[in-house]
């Protein structure tokens, strides 16, 4: 099934490819469970931790935060209509494991970066 938010995350993937201080500046790593329509969930883990940074669905690798998070409330972050922390205020996303460093996840969904 395809998600709205699969046109973000392959421009993140592309972007972190290639951009080595937006790895430096992320440094982190998170595991993004998007909700889509019919109960339906994909998974997304990001790790810009590296030279070698990795976006995909590998679940087995260990993440410094888990989010959760709807599908039409990544893209309205990406497209920069809602702000991450709003979004948090707001109940819209859910955080497990290190919260501080949820903060990077505004470095990666930047609406300036991605240009959707």
């Amino acid at each position: 099934m395809s998600f709205k938010s699969d046109v973000v995350f392959n421009k993140i993937k592309e972007i972190i490819r290639t951009d080595k201080d937006l790895v430096r500046k992320v440094g982190t790593s998170f595991r993004i469970n998007v909700a889509g329509p019919n109960g339906t969930v994909k998974t997304w883990t990001i790790v810009a931790k590296s030279d070698n940074p990795y976006i995909g669905d590998d679940k087995s690798r260990v993440v410094d935060i888990e989010i959760n998070i709807n599908d039409s409330d990544v893209v309205s972050i990406a497209t920069g209509q809602l702000k991450a922390d709003e979004a948090f205020k707001q109940g819209k996303i859910k955080l497990k494991g290190n919260i501080a460093k949820i903060m990077q996840l505004r470095n990666t969904l930047d609406p300036n970066m991605l240009k959707l």
